[in-house]
């Protein structure tokens, strides 16, 4: 899934169980491979007191997201469309810090010790990638196992 490293913004969308109202939101990421089987791993850095922050809360917490790059064009439409669970990453991520800042280095004073940003984890564990310049309407599609509960560790850069 080549474009996941093409597009810069994924919109997550996000939900309360106990309401029916979704909450989508842009945010910057990176991407970094999963381990054994597991989906690829985005990983974007946002604050707890945001409502997706709130939505997130101490994970894991099941997630849609969409990243498309943008084009007049239906031909040249690409884009990706991905669910999976999103945890909060402890502050010893350092490869996941590391991966976040290669690809956005001017969010360095977003993440210092002190602030109120942490990042996040979204382990993907279905994609399908649309692609018109293959032809229109051109899809496929991925499955990943679900990472169990303790499976969540800080992902490797890549």
């Amino acid at each position: 899934m080549a474009v996941l490293r093409e597009c810069w913004v994924l919109t997550l969308a996000t939900t309360v169980p106990d309401k029916a109202a979704p909450y989508a939101t842009p945010l910057f990421y990176a991407v970094v491979p999963g381990e054994q089987g597991d989906g690829p791993r985005l990983i974007f850095a946002s604050r707890p007191d945001t409502t997706h922050g709130r939505h997130l809360a101490e994970g894991p917490t099941t997630v849609a997201a969409g990243l498309y790059l943008e084009t007049e064009s239906i031909a040249e439409l690409r884009g990706v469309q991905l669910r999976g669970e999103v945890v909060p990453l402890p502050p010893t991520a350092v490869a996941a810090r590391a991966a976040y800042l290669e690809r956005h280095p001017g969010a360095a004073a977003l993440l210092r010790p002190d602030a109120r940003e942490r990042l996040y984890a979204l382990t993907v564990t279905w994609a399908k990638l649309t692609d018109n310049r293959l032809g229109f309407g051109y899809k496929h599609e991925w499955s990943f196992a679900a990472p169990t509960r303790d499976e969540h560790r800080p992902p490797v850069p890549v």
